[in-house]
């Protein structure tokens, strides 16, 4: 059986949705935009709206809304955020003045809270790795110190004026390479990642779709 003469009607309908939508993307190779960039606003339009209910539903309701109206007494910073939110919305008409403290705020929150995170996230704990020894021993920690003097000398080559010493210079353009050694790796590891896609959709049409392999 397959998705032309399958039993299920369900299936049948999403082998059929999903095999048209995948020629409808490849159409793009014989040079036929209209359909893909449809699909593209399809597929934009589905991400927005999950990415809308999905902060609605987790963000807002639970962390804003019911809090205010549960208790808004113990909870004042909550309706800040909320006037916030509404000047925001509204700074196409409201005056600049208004508007502009609120932006700075976010906007300097937004990127103490990115920074934060980075620091956090990724710097202190590779840096937890490379000087606590690990399980494995001797290899694990020097893994880790590797993973360590990377680090380093990838953030020497994103700093920018003042005056640099021979060394830092020099470090400097060593983190610049591996900077775009690991890009370049990335780079690969998502060729890779999508000729697997691509695999993988071409054996769903033969397989799942017109049943000629198994």
């Amino acid at each position: 059986m397959n998705g032309l003469f399958a039993a299920d009607l369900t299936g049948t309908l999403g082998t059929w949705v999903g095999a048209l939508l995948t020629i409808a993307v490849w159409s793009y190779v014989v040079g036929e935009r209209t359909v893909f960039r449809l699909l593209q606003y399809l597929l934009a339009g589905l991400a927005t709206g999950y990415l809308a209910l999905l902060a609605i539903r987790e963000v807002l309701i639970p962390r804003l809304v019911v809090p205010l109206a549960t208790d808004p007494v113990h909870n004042p910073l909550l309706l800040v955020a909320l006037v916030a939110c509404v000047i925001l919305g509204a700074a196409a008409w409201l005056p600049q003045r208004l508007v502009a403290p609120f932006a700075g705020l976010v906007v300097g929150a937004s990127a103490a809270f990115a920074l934060g995170g980075a620091v956090v996230g990724t710097v202190l704990p590779q840096m937890a790795d490379a000087l606590l020894e690990r399980a494995d021993g001797g290899v694990g920690l020097a893994d880790g110190l590797l993973a360590l003097v990377i680090t380093i000398l990838v953030l020497l080559a994103f700093l920018r004026g003042g005056q640099r010493g021979r060394l830092t210079g020099r470090a400097a353009v060593i983190g610049r390479w591996l900077l775009v050694g690991g890009i370049g790796a990335w780079f690969g590891f998502l060729l890779v990642t999508r000729l697997a896609l691509l695999v993988d959709r071409v054996g769903f049409l033969l397989g799942d779709w017109l049943g000629l392999i198994r």
